[in-house]
């Protein structure tokens, strides 16, 4: 049996790890080599006919998590999606939305068309889906659908994956992860963050995680690009980072750009603390039990602090500082009580892992030995 893999993982380090742990995963649930699985990368993104047979020749297609349940995200983010689709099973592996309002929250009509083309394949018991949001969606439009989480919530420490805090831990490392790197609107506060955080912790290590990279970007206007959009937003990106280049070395943070691969995971489970706003520095931390405090941007923050239980995550855009202090509230008070906060994540965990293990079981068609 061989398999295929679509993602998106271009630089994004997140993206990376979506895509690894859901070949992981695949390896053990359904029993084959690493060599089985072929991967293609399919987000904004269309492929060969070549590379269509290559796919027909595979049994399924699992889509790995990603944006695979945004409004237009049929043809805009997967223009190949039908051709895929019409040479083999496609499973949505964790995918998810992306907004703010989920009750005004509807799909165009070529998207909904091929969601209830996926949803009605007879080896494919639910759309899988990486938080709860994106579970009432799918069902508000009669799409059957479970929380299944993203991949990267499995991809600490082998099956099953079972998290344990710490109870009262030295903070010596910790990882901040950087705002989106073209919106202005959080820079001000991140520079709040990292040094509220020195001055709470003045003997850990802090570290700077970009994880889509360009971390030694100069504060540069770039010029000479044909595309204006996105003159823009390297121009924009020019600024942000270069301003946080400039504060990290006057104030001695450590940075570390983990772009372009996985392994950026081992420094989350590996770390006393995260804070920070990326989402997928949030889930390696906490599949590994490391206490994180996630500042949500966007309906993908909402949703994974709702559907992992941490009560202690803030709304970033709820203003410059004052997020940022309630957060440094809930840090101190989750130590005081000994990370009582993150009781339910592990048990969160499971429940998402039971559904992702019989969706991959269902739509494989594999029995596992009972030992999984």
């Amino acid at each position: 049996m061989k398999y295929t893999v679509l993602h998106g993982a271009k630089e994004n380090c997140g993206d990376f790890l979506i895509r690894d742990a859901a070949i992981n995963f695949l390896t053990y649930h359904a029993d084959m080599s690493r060599d089985s699985i072929h991967t293609v990368e399919v987000v904004r993104n269309k492929i060969s006919e070549e590379e269509i047979k290559k796919i027909e020749s595979t049994d399924a297609a699992f889509l790995a998590g990603g944006p695979g349940y945004r409004q237009k995200f049929y043809p805009e983010v997967y223009p190949a999606l039908y051709k895929i689709f019409e040479v083999t099973t496609v499973v949505p592996l964790g995918s998810g939305w992306k907004g703010s309002n989920e009750d005004t929250y509807t799909f165009t009509q070529k998207s909904i068309n091929i969601l209830n083309k996926i949803a009605g394949q007879s080896r494919v018991p639910f759309l899988g889906a990486r938080d709860l949001p994106s579970v009432r969606i799918l069902r508000n439009h009669g799409l059957p659908a479970e929380l299944t989480g993203c991949p990267g919530w499995y991809h600490y420490n082998g099956f099953p994956p079972n998290p344990t805090f710490p109870a009262n831990p030295d903070v010596e490392t910790i990882l901040v992860s950087t705002p989106p790197q073209n919106n202005l609107q959080y820079l001000t506060q991140y520079i709040f963050l990292i040094r509220m955080l020195a001055a709470e912790f003045p003997d850990a290590t802090i570290t700077l995680i970009f994880h889509r990279g360009q971390q030694d970007r100069a504060f540069t206007p770039v010029i000479g690009r044909p595309w204006r959009s996105q003159t823009w937003k390297d121009n924009v990106s020019s600024v942000v980072y270069g301003i946080i280049n400039q504060i990290s070395q006057d104030e001695q943070f450590n940075r570390h750009d983990p772009s372009g691969s996985s392994e950026y995971a081992e420094l989350y489970y590996n770390a006393d603390l995260h804070v920070g706003y990326r989402v997928h520095a949030h889930i390696p931390s906490l599949s590994a039990g490391t206490p994180s405090f996630l500042l949500q941007i966007d309906g993908r923050g909402t949703g994974v602090s709702e559907s992992l239980g941490t009560n202690a995550d803030v709304f970033a855009g709820d203003g410059l500082r004052a997020p940022v202090q309630e957060i440094m509230k809930h840090i101190t008070s989750s130590r005081r009580t000994e990370f009582s906060d993150f009781d339910v994540v592990g048990e969160n965990i499971q429940t998402g892992y039971e559904n992702m293990k019989r969706l991959v079981r269902e739509s494989t068609r594999f029995h596992l030995p009972t030992s999984r």
